[in-house]
């Protein structure tokens, strides 16, 4: 997905720079290195990419990875101010995705 957005020039100019962060931090180098002519600013949690950006789209592999990464300390929750949004397009189940938009909302989100 963040290929995609660098390559149709949805992100990744200084207007508009494409803000990352993956557990694998390689992952971000190597993103970085196909696309060295785009702003991508890397961030250290998914707690800053949240804070940095109005709308954070959230791409991980299982149910557990999902409800690891929004739940951490560090994690996306943690970002979630009044006037963000998440978008979670793991497989989850609707209970799930339910407890995750009850928390974004409370928190302004």
């Amino acid at each position: 997905m963040a290929g995609c957005l660098l390559s149709e020039g949805v992100a990744g100019t200084k207007e508009k720079p494409l803000v990352v962060w993956n557990r694998t931090g390689s992952k971000c180098t190597a993103l970085k290195d196909k696309f060295p002519d785009k702003v991508i600013e890397v961030k250290d949690s998914a707690k800053d990419v949240v804070e940095s950006c109005g709308v954070t789209y959230s791409m991980l592999s299982t149910p557990d990875a999902s409800r690891a990464v929004f739940d951490a300390a560090d994690g996306v929750l943690a970002g979630v101010a009044e006037g963000r949004s998440i978008v979670d397009c793991a497989t989850l189940a609707e209970a799930d995705m339910q407890r995750m938009n009850e928390a974004v909302v409370a928190k302004g989100g």
